[in-house]
């Protein structure tokens, strides 16, 4: 009973939002932020809207891993609805993150802390510590809107985005046996390659709900005796719900098809029983909450 009047002005706050007089902007797409706008959220990095450039970066994780991505227009929408392009230009310096522990580091747990090696020398062979890495990016951006009742209710974008890391001391460590956004993600932190291809479509299905789609596959630099895949498939489906004038949840669910070596046991024609090799799925949820301004 307690709760009542907290659903009740939930469901409030909502029914207004719902009822917003102009759909709100898609997310995640070829648009560059302008001049003095502002967006963040709990987990979703901060994007800056700057003269003629939109800077992006995650405030907590640029304290130990300095990192920015910045984001030109490359052909901006002469009408409502018009293609669109943007370019990325990014940099990043992760080694000091890798190499601390926990909780501001991963040393310990998705990559090895060597402290043995670090008072043995002997036994620094076998530590495979990630050498001093940079790893630019570069992302081209294309986006099209699809425009209904002289409003752009939905966006279709496609991005491609190439990041290599670049060792500028010590050695490169091999990519990680985790899990697939995991190994992706820092795949170019330990000195190797990532290269995406993403699709999306984003719909104002209501002014304050849009539905997303999105398809993505994923290739990472592997080394030549590693006989794992090195191609990663994902697809996303979710929602943003407005709270606000300023403020959105946004919820879906993400599966990954990655090759993790798995074997399963099969009985062929003749009756015996057989080794083979499948990929392997992940299913992860996708929450955050955002601010825009």
């Amino acid at each position: 009973m307690r709760l009542a009047p907290y659903a009740a002005a939930l469901a409030l706050s909502l029914a207004s939002s719902f009822a917003a007089a102009e759909p709100m902007p898609a997310r995640e797409t070829a648009d560059v932020l302008p001049p003095k706008s502002f967006e963040i959220g709990v987990f979703s990095p901060a994007r800056i809207g700057l003269p003629h450039v939109e800077l992006e970066v995650h405030p907590l994780a640029a304290l130990v891993a300095p990192h920015v991505d910045a984001r030109f227009w490359l052909r901006r929408p002469a009408s409502l609805g018009d293609v669109r392009f943007s370019w990325v230009l990014g940099l990043a310096v992760p080694t000091p993150a890798l190499r601390l522990a926990k909780p501001l580091g991963l040393a310990g747990d998705l990559v090895p802390s060597c402290k043995v090696a670090a008072v043995e020398p002997n036994a620094a062979r076998w530590c495979q510590e990630s050498g001093w890495v940079v790893a630019p990016k570069l992302a081209l951006w294309m986006s099209k809107g699809v425009v209904r009742g002289g409003e752009e209710r939905g966006v279709f974008t496609m991005l491609a985005e190439a990041t290599k890391g670049l060792v500028v001391a010590g050695e490169a460590a091999r990519p990680l046996d985790a899990w697939a956004p995991v190994t992706t993600q820092l795949a170019p932190y330990l000195g190797g390659f990532r290269a995406d291809l993403r699709a999306r479509y984003d719909h104002a299905v209501l002014d304050g709900l849009r539905l997303r789609g999105e398809l993505g596959a994923t290739w990472i630099g592997r080394p030549a005796d590693d006989p794992l895949s090195p191609l990663f498939l994902m697809a996303y489906v979710g929602a943003d719900v407005r709270t606000s004038p300023h403020t959105r949840i946004t919820a879906g669910v993400v599966a990954w098809n990655a090759d993790k070596h798995e074997r399963v046991v099969v009985t062929n024609a003749d009756g015996f029983a057989e080794v083979s090799y499948v990929r392997s799925y992940e299913l992860w949820p996708a929450v955050d909450f955002v601010w825009r301004y």
